[in-house]
């Protein structure tokens, strides 16, 4: 038991770590930073739906709130990849490549916990014959 509580843990937060980086690559691969984005970027944030797998567990504030939070940090998101030009084609991989960093984390984390588990749980006795 104490073993599928850690790795449920595990899934839960690999879970939570890929929807923020498929929210990550969404807001910086928007082919509209390089147009005039602060025009059409709020029709493009109230447009933003996560997958359709994931939408039923996801709490419609929630929702609510991470569309107004990528409104107001539109300004910035748009100056800071004005800064940087020459990466635009590369932001995709390198938000998944950083997925892939913090993915290894986490099961490197689930592994750790199980041995540590392992080393605290009681050992059932070896029957004798």
């Amino acid at each position: 038991m104490t073993y599928a509580i850690i790795w449920i843990i595990t899934a839960l937060l690999l879970g939570f770590w890929t929807l923020l980086t498929w929210t990550a690559d969404a807001v910086l691969t928007w082919p509209g930073w390089n147009a005039d984005a602060l025009a059409t970027w709020p029709g493009w944030v109230v447009s933003l739906q996560p997958p359709v797998w994931l939408a039923p567990w996801l709490p419609e504030g929630w929702l609510e709130s991470v569309r107004h939070t990528l409104l107001d940090w539109g300004p910035t998101i748009q100056a800071s990849l004005q800064q940087i030009p020459d990466l635009t084609g590369w932001l995709s991989a390198i938000v998944w490549a950083v997925w892939l960093i913090g993915a290894i984390g986490f099961l490197l984390m689930g592994l750790a916990a199980s041995a540590i588990a392992r080393m605290l749980l009681p050992r059932k006795p070896e029957p004798t014959p």
